[in-house]
């Protein structure tokens, strides 16, 4: 298994959009049917996606173009990264203007409204739309690719990041199931301190991610 693709699965666990949404979700009054619909179509499209990539790609992942594409991937992300990173602490991020929710100022405006009230269709959409493929998921399956897996090894690798990835919402769930009459205050607290800390956090994730791969792809391509 990838250590970097464990690392990836991890950080794309803390994701602040699917955060906000679990926490959501965990706010109605049938958060057990809604939180299962959102992980079923959320995890569909991560290992869908994820399958296809390592079963289409293994087969010549070890010839010198291979490795090379991999490794400008890993650059171009990285630069991305470290850009987000730091437009955002210089404060240039779009800022929105819109009240204060109970809820979260995470979602998109669109998708806040849409879940004061959520249905199951709604919720399934969601899973979809903030599962796709993004800067954590691409770095991870092109860690996957680097071990030259076998198109079984390859798949296994994906379901334990997908796992990884969705390891909050499946704590959610377990707790719902579980320990109903506590999970709300157990998930506002944590809510509350992911809050107040949300902007240290991401940045050092997102930065330390993005120096990461920066690092790996120039010693890559300089050998």
């Amino acid at each position: 298994m990838s250590p970097e693709a464990l690392i990836l699965g991890l950080l794309g666990a803390v994701r602040g959009v699917p955060l906000a949404i679990v926490y959501a979700l965990l706010l109605t009054d049938q958060p057990r049917r809604l939180l299962t619909a959102y992980l079923a179509t959320g995890f569909a499209v991560t290992l869908g996606v994820g399958i296809a990539v390592v079963t289409w790609f293994h087969t010549d992942s070890r010839t010198s173009e291979a490795t090379t594409a991999r490794l400008v991937v890993d650059l171009v992300l990285g630069i991305l990264a470290i850009g987000w990173v730091i437009l955002r602490l210089a404060g240039r991020e779009p800022q929105r203007r819109r009240p204060r929710r109970e809820r979260s100022s995470v979602l998109p405006e669109a998708l806040d409204r849409r879940l004061r009230a959520p249905t199951v269709p709604v919720v399934a959409a969601a899973g979809v739309v903030t599962n796709l493929p993004g800067l954590y998921y691409l770095a991870a399956l092109v860690a996957i690719l680097q071990t030259h897996p076998s198109p079984a090894g390859g798949i296994a690798q994906v379901v334990v990041y997908s796992l990884l990835r969705f390891v909050v919402p499946l704590a959610a769930l377990a707790l719902v199931v579980a320990r109903p009459d506590r999970t709300l205050d157990t998930v506002r607290d944590a809510h509350a301190w992911g809050r107040r800390n949300a902007r240290v956090l991401l940045s050092t994730l997102v930065g330390g991610v993005g120096v990461y791969l920066v690092v790996k792809a120039a010693i890559g391509l300089s050998g």
